[in-house]
């Protein structure tokens, strides 16, 4: 499987399985394939950083879902820790704020220069893809007494994060139209992302491979449709093929 010459999506699989040889099974089974492999909570709660390592020293880009969202000298040394397991990229919460996500990013780009290493990419998260306008609703009524559509969130802390220092956004792919016009040059990583035919979940937000591509979407984040397969390995190709790539 190669890229092709015009732009393509990167496709990042989600591997969110509770132990380490059920993820290693589906690594294995996808080897050789163009994917770079998501880790969040589950995983990295129940292995720790050791797989990660396996996974870099195997080849494999690893992108780190942690989504970090503290106070900026507790996240900034948090992401020191994950620089050192020289992950692809990892994730912040935008609404973290300038401070937190500042402060990270120039504590990284420090230790890079010191060591003449490469830094991960930061993402900032905007909103999850689990909300839809009325449960995002509650959330900013709660906080602020009015209620704020999902896009007008996302707008406001794109259009401020993209001097905070972080290197790209995560978003569902019905704001990514948005942030590509408020910040071009930022890397777009959409999840949410279901094939045809593929039942939703507890996503609120998706869109299919295709018009995720389509719209300029630089990465997709897909999980279930994937990893419960019965031919992981298949799906993975058609989906590779329909985000630009080709044999």
């Amino acid at each position: 499987m190669k890229k092709l010459d015009k732009p393509h999506t990167e496709l990042i699989v989600a591997l969110d399985f509770p132990d380490v040889t059920t993820a290693g099974k589906l690594v294995s089974e996808l080897r050789g394939l163009p994917v770079t492999y998501k880790v969040g909570f589950e995983l990295f709660v129940s292995s720790g950083p050791e797989f990660v390592r396996r996974l870099i020293g195997g080849g494999s880009k690893v992108f780190l879902d942690l989504k970090f969202y503290d106070i900026p000298n507790t996240v900034a040394k948090a992401a020191q820790a994950i620089a050192q397991l020289n992950v692809d990229m990892f994730t912040v919460h935008l609404s973290g704020g300038k401070k937190m996500i500042a402060t990270t990013a120039e504590t990284l780009a420090v230790g890079a220069a010191q060591k003449g290493t490469k830094r991960p990419k930061i993402l900032g998260v905007s909103v999850l893809t689990s909300f839809d306008d009325p449960a995002w609703g509650e959330v900013t009524h709660a906080l602020t007494g009015t209620d704020v559509a999902v896009s007008w969130s996302v707008s406001g802390l794109v259009s401020e994060a993209t001097g905070w220092g972080v290197d790209g956004i995560v978003c569902s792919a019905q704001e990514l139209s948005v942030v590509k016009r408020i910040a071009p040059k930022l890397y777009t990583v959409v999840p949410g992302i279901r094939p045809k035919g593929s039942p939703a979940g507890d996503q609120a937000r998706v869109m299919t491979p295709e018009e995720a591509h389509e719209i300029g979407a630089d990465a997709v984040v897909i999980g279930r449709p994937i990893t419960a397969a019965s031919n992981p390995k298949e799906v993975t190709e058609a989906v590779l093929e329909s985000l630009g790539h080709t044999s």
